[in-house]
């Protein structure tokens, strides 16, 4: 019976140590002028600079574009 409780506590914590928390499958970027995370499948995405920026609403990304110009 130790045994069995033994084996089943170190898996357990083995597979908890290996769990860091994100869903499969989901990728999570930074709104660069709000500095919200959000679901990069859902982000509006603009290039700056030649660079691809996420950013959470149209909002955000006017105001980023417009603090960048001045």
């Amino acid at each position: 019976l130790y045994h069995a409780v033994r084996t089943v506590i170190r898996a357990a914590r083995a597979a908890y140590r290996r769990d860091d928390g994100r869903l499969p499958g989901t990728e999570m970027v930074q709104d660069p002028n709000c500095r919200t995370y959000i679901v990069k499948d859902r982000a509006l995405a603009r290039r700056v600079d030649g660079m691809t920026a996420y950013f959470c609403s149209p909002a955000c990304a006017e105001e980023y574009e417009r603090r960048r110009r001045s």
